[in-house]
């Protein structure tokens, strides 16, 4: 009799030992999707859409702003004043430094008078230019990929 006992009590354990497991693995493949769809989302990473460009952050002094994405359709002004769509804190960055316009179905970068230059796969910019798919444009400390 006790030993019948004895195999009821470990039966039991065992199966709320295994529901417990099952559990705690069902919780942890959770926080794992969780961890994946927020970090995607962080991330920006999306399609384009046909009009629209985005610029992507390779390098700047300030890290967290490495890997933010910047989408536009129209126009997309940089500089370090609060009123750009892009703020840079960076002391070689003008208030309003750049501009980035669309044209037909082109984009233009336009540098703004600003005091240490815009440069487009590293030539200093001169006058208007049409950018390309992949250009990296430098401002101050700051690396951008444009992006078609």
């Amino acid at each position: 009799m006790q030993t019948a006992f004895l195999i009821r009590i470990v039966s039991v354990v065992l199966q709320y030992g295994m529901l417990l497991f099952l559990f705690m693995f069902v919780l942890r493949v959770a926080r794992l999707i969780q961890r994946d769809i927020k970090g995607k989302a962080a991330s920006g990473v999306r399609e384009t859409a046909a009009d629209e460009a985005i610029l992507t952050v390779l390098q700047a002094p300030d890290a967290s702003l490495i890997g933010r994405r910047f989408a536009f359709t129209a126009e997309i002004a940089i500089g370090r004043s609060p009123d750009n769509d892009i703020v840079l804190n960076d002391t070689f960055v003008s208030h309003h430094h750049a501009v980035i316009t669309r044209f037909n179905n082109l984009f233009v970068i336009e540098d703004l008078a600003s005091s240490n230059h815009t440069y487009v796969n590293d030539e200093c910019l001169q006058q208007k230019t049409y950018l390309q798919a992949n250009d990296r444009i430098r401002i101050g400390g700051v690396i951008l990929r444009f992006e078609r």
